[in-house]
């Protein structure tokens, strides 16, 4: 095996990003306050200027340093949930709700890329779910009938059919389908927060909070008053004392290469490139980005539910290497730099938005997962507080049903519970 790679986040360059914004060092009393700097509180703070209200956003380390900025960059209304799921759960009309939902958030993030002239690597792909079975090739043939039935563009691609957009004859067939594309999600964040500077929001980073109360945010160096507050952090709700049962986290691992020659661009993408992820609970994904290098997304059953981010990253590589010679005969490829990540889920894959019991001017959305997901959330929570919104309340409460209960959670523990949730959301119904 190669030698392993360099364990860093390939989006921030050769250096950690350090936070350029000034910390909180006074008492600010403001409309809103936001915390949280990634996608969905980005996108709520730009949603809330919008509508004139005077907005403060606290962010811990940087913008972009959680998993949004440490994300594969696939911008696409599929992710841990795909449409055949969310129309066995709900149904076609909600089904169809969700997904036009899910479809703003890609729109969001493609008008933010255009207006505000952000350099971020944009690559129109069009999205490619494979099949690594002949159970998986089920599973792709309910999403594009799926896709049909609700009226989405969608082309299902038999196994010959494949060879002409994925190459090494490894899968039973794919769906594909169009209006994606990737990008470089750290350098998103980063425009974003500079078009929000630029618009006199004010945006705090190295200031986590350390207490949440009735009207005010407390911080090292200060605090803030608000009449709103949105809690926008994801898989660290728990760490605010909200959502500690319902929301938790799972791992991931993404790689890049180096440079890939033009023969082994062609022995895997033989015709235009695409956004690929297989049909595997614990899916492989991968694309290609900037300097013609690959980036692969993968973990294992073993990884994805533990506790905290670890270093194991041997383990899950030698799975990678084996992933890409079995399916193109390119197991040689080097990788050159790997880095683990934390995802924010719940237990049902849907995301939470809600209430603070105890502090009702205080709202909070976790399991986001996707940027889409995000982006659409950070407007919805804005919509919320200026003109009601309210129709997917429901589909977010975090008082809603979940696979695995309380009580059950307890007696298993919480990573089991999780893993037996998404399961049985995936493959029981």
């Amino acid at each position: 095996m190669n030698a392993e790679p360099r364990r860093e986040v390939h989006w921030y360059g050769e250096q950690m990003p350090s936070p350029r914004q000034p910390f909180l060092s006074t008492d600010l009393h403001v409309d809103v306050l936001i915390v949280g700097g990634g996608v969905a509180g980005l996108t709520c703070a730009q949603r809330l200027r919008d509508e004139g209200l005077e907005v403060v956003l606290l962010e811990s380390q940087y913008c972009g340093a959680g998993a949004s900025g440490r994300s594969s960059g696939f911008i696409t209304p599929d992710s841990e949930l795909q449409l055949a799921d969310l129309l066995d759960q709900f149904g076609a009309d909600s089904a169809k709700r969700i997904r036009s939902f899910v479809n703003g958030g890609v729109e969001l993030i493609r008008q933010n890329i255009t207006d505000h002239a952000i350099d971020c690597n944009l690559q129109l792909h069009d999205s490619l779910f494979v099949a690594n079975s002949k159970a998986g090739w089920k599973s792709v043939r309910r999403e594009h009938e799926a896709r049909i039935q609700l009226g989405y563009p969608s082309k299902l691609l038999k196994k010959d059919e494949l060879g002409e957009v994925l190459g090494g004859g490894h899968y039973a067939g794919g769906v594909r389908y169009p209006e994606t594309f990737g990008m470089d999600p750290y350098r998103y964040c980063q425009g974003v927060k500079d078009a929000l500077v630029k618009r006199g929001v004010r945006l705090c980073e190295a200031t986590p909070v350390l207490a949440l109360e009735r009207g005010v945010a407390r911080t090292a160096g200060g605090s803030v008053r608000a009449k709103h507050f949105i809690v926008a952090t994801d898989r660290f709700l728990p760490e605010l004392g909200l959502e500690q049962r319902d929301i938790y986290h799972a791992q991931t691992f993404l790689t890049v290469s180096t440079p890939l020659s033009q023969d082994q661009i062609g022995r895997i993408f033989p015709g235009d490139r695409t956004m690929v992820w297989d049909t595997d609970l614990i899916y492989q994904y991968f694309r290609l980005v900037e300097g013609n290098r690959l980036l692969l997304g993968a973990s294992s059953l073993r990884y994805t539910f533990r506790h905290h981010e670890e270093d194991v990253l041997s383990p899950v590589l030698r799975k990678m290497h084996r992933y890409l010679e079995r399916s193109f005969g390119l197991g040689d490829i080097r990788f050159e730099q790997v880095w683990p990540g934390l995802i924010g889920v719940s237990k049902d894959l849907m995301p939470i938005v809600g209430i603070h019991p105890e502090l009702p001017g205080l709202r909070f959305v976790g399991g986001a997962t996707g940027l889409p997901w995000a982006a659409a959330l950070g407007a919805y929570l804005a919509d919320q507080i200026v003109h009601g919104r309210s129709e997917l309340d429901a589909f977010f409460s975090p008082g809603r049903r979940f696979p695995v209960g309380a009580c059950m959670q307890r007696v298993l523990s919480t990573p089991l519970a999780f893993m037996l949730s998404h399961g049985a959301v995936k493959y029981l119904r």
